[in-house]
């Protein structure tokens, strides 16, 4: 399911090759806007530390508020997902899927078996030792003997998309990912590389092309809805850091490529391009 072609650029296609369904990415919008409405009651927790992985819902060490991430976010938000619907807004993650829209990738929005069905590294390899606040000790892991690679292949060989490079290769495989930036429209998903901090890391894990981070173009699309912010929570709370927010798609580092989704359509509707 997530076996990409290749890692050359020369296997991208410059230009989106799915056609764009406004009536669908209206709703995308809409809930990726619920959830920015709510930034105060959501933390970034980071590092996959949500209730996609199995880790708790809502932070009681500060202020009860929904731990969420980038890839979370996208998730939920690709799902049509709002944030009222979404765990956050329910308390609860039962019946998560009864609340995706019917022209959600079941790939993606496949809910089903959470809080279990997929668990952070230190859970695949039970070596809690070789994981600190800011993630995998890089020369601890070196030292370990452990095939990484092998590690996050086996992760997404079984089809379990809940990371940034997760969702990147599940896109770059269906032939949904393009290079040219001037050809995205809003509910477009961009890309990043790790930063240079981290860089290093992702390419001895195997993390599929470094990436690291995802958001979704908005409807202004020099901006981008944004899930980011900081491992430690307490510094995103003194740097008073929302959860979600709208940023620049070209303030930092450079997208790495962006995605289009082909958005199903129910047989008993009509194609909503």
């Amino acid at each position: 399911m997530l076996q990409e072609r290749t890692d050359s650029d020369k296997n991208i296609s410059g230009t989106p090759i799915r056609p764009y369904r406004e009536s669908v990415v209206r709703h995308i919008l809409d809930a990726a806007d619920s959830y920015l409405d709510h930034a105060d009651r959501l933390i970034y927790s980071g590092g996959g530390r949500t209730f996609l992985s199995g880790y708790d819902l809502f932070d009681a060490q500060h202020g009860d508020c929904g731990n969420i991430d980038c890839s979370t976010f996208i998730l939920l938000v690709l799902a049509g997902i709002p944030y009222g619907n979404s765990p956050y807004g329910t308390g609860t993650v039962n019946g998560l899927n009864f609340f995706a829209a019917p022209w959600s990738d079941p790939t993606l929005a496949d809910f089903q078996n959470l809080p279990d069905s997929y668990r952070g590294v230190a859970e695949i390899i039970g070596r809690p030792d070789l994981v600190g606040d800011e993630g995998v000790d890089l020369e601890k892991a070196k030292a370990s003997g452990i095939d990484w690679k092998a590690v996050h292949e086996k992760m997404a060989g079984n089809g379990l998309i809940r990371r940034a490079h997760q969702i990147a290769r599940y896109f770059w495989g269906k032939g949904e990912c393009f290079s040219d930036g001037s050809s995205r429209r809003p509910g477009d998903l961009v890309f990043f590389r790790a930063t240079p901090k981290w860089e290093e890391g992702y390419r001895f894990f195997g993390i599929f092309r470094e990436i690291a981070h995802v958001g979704i173009v908005s409807r202004d699309t020099g901006l981008m809805y944004n899930s980011s912010g900081f491992i430690d929570k307490t510094r995103n709370i003194q740097e008073n850091r929302p959860a979600v927010s709208l940023t620049e798609i070209y303030s930092a580092r450079r997208p790495v490529f962006f995605a289009r989704p082909e958005y199903r359509v129910p047989s008993s509707a009509p194609d909503p391009a």
